[in-house]
């Protein structure tokens, strides 16, 4: 293996290991953050679809 293919192949490594060490930390981020207190409750969420919205306001009847 010639010096150029060695310092290719320790590149690729290296980045990949960068991006294995990131993964891990997201995923090590997103299981603190979804192993909090089972008791506490849920964020409100915001509801895109729902079919009651808009209604109509009726008329007043004379």
């Amino acid at each position: 293996m010639s010096a150029q293919q060695n310092t290719g192949l320790r590149k690729t490594v290296r980045q990949f290991a960068l991006a294995l060490v990131a993964c891990l930390a997201v995923a090590g981020g997103a299981a603190v953050a979804g192993s909090g207190d089972a008791e506490a409750p849920a964020a409100p969420r915001l509801m895109l679809a729902d079919d009651n919205w808009p209604v109509p306001t009726p008329a007043p009847s004379n």
